[in-house]
């Protein structure tokens, strides 16, 4: 894959968001692409594929060809045979009304034979941990579920590369490290080339052979891991690095030698192995809440959805008032159903929930939204304004502000 000097800017933007970007992934490679948030990642992405200059029209300067292939020549059609794309949010990329249908959906469109299909159907959904999902609706899975069967969908087709737009967006931590181990199987034993922007690099940096550090729509860094994240330019413009190289640089400064920076646990363990003494064990103690009045209280709720999947079942919790909790689990678990409840958008199947008092089945969505306040993990899902200025006001006209 060879991007040569490409510029590009959006319709009706002034400034371009790719400014002579220049880029040769060889084949088998495993690269990640970082860099803050609007600074050209996910629009190279889009060049890697044909969606730009095909689907999103723009001006653009420069050559991308994958393959060999010009993805002006090209068209998205013809390249999803060589590239997959996945983006951040899997619901753009989902149509079928089945987990099963989906990932046949584009084996279809290639004209696979049936037989075939069906083996690299079932492959797929094992790869990723949903076969046992394969027969349901796919509006009824997680947002982790869905960001793991729009893989499969990906994975069916058995593309040479693949290009993941922060795949883990919607995954919890186990489902990352999962997803982690799959990307690296494919780019191991498939010899898949893998692009992949990510912000969680601690879990990146065991894998991938070159960092691609962007910003402003350049490329400013490209090199292997270690010289990447210790790169005064990477530092600069503000990029998450891995947190043992943060702990690290720490004890240096602290007087302990290290013979080289470490990157991932094991290397640090293996630096420090022989050199600390002591169990190192720590103890932490009890965060208290001055006065523990509660401010939600949840009792002996349960929750079954319309289709009959029980999401909750018997739960018990209290949160009180001036408290910093984390809900946690994994995908499916049932964390979004419970918060969902708090603000009255879902009411018990039994039990009661209450809200500074107020049981939540007796009063409306919109009295509670004057206690809580729900952010969604997609944000698309409550934004209705033109403008930020509006979007902010709306909920202010809806409480008689003026």
């Amino acid at each position: 894959m060879e991007v040569e000097g490409v510029t590009y800017t959006y319709p009706n933007a002034e400034e371009p968001a790719l400014r002579g970007v220049t880029l040769t992934v060889d084949e088998g490679e495993f690269i990640l692409l970082t860099g803050p948030s609007g600074c050209g990642k996910t629009t190279l992405c889009r060049c890697l594929n044909g969606l730009i200059p095909h689907f999103y029209s723009g001006e653009m300067e420069g050559e991308v060809r994958v393959l060999g292939l010009s993805t002006r020549e090209h068209p998205p059609s013809e390249l999803a045979r060589y590239v997959g794309l996945i983006f951040q949010n899997p619901d753009n990329q989902i149509f079928s009304l089945t987990v099963e249908k989906e990932v046949a959906f584009g084996l279809e469109n290639l004209g696979v034979e049936r037989g075939e299909m069906r083996r690299r159907v079932d492959w797929a959904l094992e790869v990723v941990g949903l076969s046992h999902l394969r027969h349901r609706l796919t509006n009824e899975l997680s947002g982790g579920e869905k960001q793991r069967l729009a893989i499969a969908s990906i994975l069916a087709m058995r593309p040479r590369v693949i290009v993941l737009d922060e795949p883990t967006s919607f995954l919890d931590p186990k489902a990352a490290e999962h997803l982690f181990e799959i990307l690296d199987l494919l780019n191991r034993e498939y010899g898949m080339t893998i692009i992949l922007i990510e912000h969680r690099v601690d879990l990146a940096v065991r894998y991938v052979d070159r960092v691609v550090v962007m910003d402003g729509g350049l490329v400013i860094v490209d090199a292997p891991p270690r010289e990447a994240f210790t790169s005064p330019k990477t530092r600069a413009v503000g990029v998450a690095v891995p947190r043992v190289l943060e702990l690290s640089e720490r004890l240096m400064r602290r007087g302990i030698p290290l013979k080289r920076l470490p990157l991932t646990p094991q290397e640090l363990l293996e630096e420090l192995q022989g050199r600390l003494r002591g169990d190192g064990g720590w103890s932490g103690g009890e965060v208290k809440v001055e006065g523990a009045e509660p401010i939600i209280e949840v009792i002996d709720v349960s929750y079954t959805y319309p289709n009959g999947v029980k999401a909750l079942d018997g739960i018990n919790l209290r949160i009180n008032r001036g408290e910093f909790v984390a809900i946690m689990g994994e995908n499916g678990a049932g964390k979004t159903t419970l918060v969902k409840h708090f603000i009255g958008l879902l009411k018990p199947t039994e039990g009661r929930v209450l809200v500074d008092g107020i049981d939540t089945s007796q009063v409306t969505v919109a009295s509670l939204a004057r206690k809580v306040g729900l952010v969604f993990q997609n944000p698309d899902d409550q934004l209705f304004a033109e403008s930020v200025e509006e979007e902010i006001a709306f909920a202010l006209r809806n409480f008689g502000y003026s």
